[in-house]
């Protein structure tokens, strides 16, 4: 089975609901503030992956983004080199997905090509899902409309797997998903009844936070020259500088502090090398 086609065969039954939504705010004369959101989502969308520092770090160096399933086996092939291992790349597996093991792997597995799926969410602007990680890469808008594979879920794709009997409930994905084209009805479609009751100028949020958000598949590479910027929190920026730097001057720090500190301060470092923007967001 697969899923980015399976993207590509919704668009019909999208453009149907989107169409009775857009009638409908029209009959409601809330049309201009329909119109603005679409707009706003057609023109500003593009990829954002989160990150731990560490991550991050690794996958500046590497030049590649790798998923879990390319890093364990990676490991594992390391290790063997040098001894014999006393768990497999599954167990490694398990043991790093803990309680999502089963609904992961049970997703991932369903469809063709999927332990090549790299996850990320449809973002507008903002730090994006900061629950996976503080460091938020968004990737070029025009390199993800390149990608020859793209789909994007209305939901976190784990919320898609039966609970108990871990099977993917296929009927219900189906009417979820969208390719690049058609986003931006399923995004309206998500938020049909926010869209009047919402500022615009909370819509940024509302579409990618940790509560509630788009999710974006692809199995394409995502290699360092994708990368349109790198955003961190105003708050972890002043922390790093005006606080773990100053007491690293004053010999007041601890040593992981100073490892933080020293990692991020090379990561500065290869982002200005790769000619990747830094943005320091006032979540205020």
């Amino acid at each position: 089975m697969h899923i980015f086609d399976m993207a590509d065969q919704n668009l019909d039954s999208l453009k149907t609901r989107y169409n009775l939504l857009k009638d409908r705010y029209e009959a409601q004369n809330n049309f201009d503030i329909f119109s603005n959101f679409v707009e706003l989502v057609n023109d500003k969308w593009t990829i954002s992956i989160n990150m731990r520092l560490w991550v991050l770090n690794n996958f500046l160096i590497a030049g590649k983004y790798k998923n879990i399933y390319e890093v364990r086996r990676e490991q594992g092939e390391v290790l063997r080199s040098v001894s014999d291992l006393e768990i497999s790349e599954e167990q490694a597996l398990e043991l790093h997905q803990g309680g999502y093991y089963n609904s992961r792997v049970a997703f991932d597995r369903t469809f063709e090509g999927g332990e090549k799926f790299k996850y990320g969410a449809l973002n507008i602007g903002g730090p994006g899902l900061k629950r996976y990680g503080d460091y938020c890469v968004v990737l070029k808008r025009k390199q993800s409309e390149e990608y020859s594979s793209l789909a994007f879920i209305k939901e976190d794709s784990l919320n898609y797997v039966d609970e108990y009997e871990h099977h993917v409930k296929i009927e219900r994905l189906s009417q979820d998903i969208a390719n690049r084209e058609c986003v931006h009805l399923l995004v309206t479609l998500k938020h049909e009844n926010d869209i009047a009751e919402i500022p615009d100028d909370k819509w940024v949020s509302m579409l990618c936070c940790d509560e509630c958000y788009i999710e974006a598949i692809t199995t394409d590479d995502i290699l360092n020259e994708h990368i349109e910027s790198v955003r961190m929190s105003k708050k972890d920026y002043q922390r790093y500088y005006f606080d773990y730097l100053f007491r690293d001057y004053s010999s007041e720090i601890s040593n992981m502090e100073k490892y933080q500190l020293y990692m991020l301060l090379g990561i500065f470092k290869l982002l200005d090398k790769q000619g990747i923007k830094l943005e320091v967001i006032d979540e205020n």
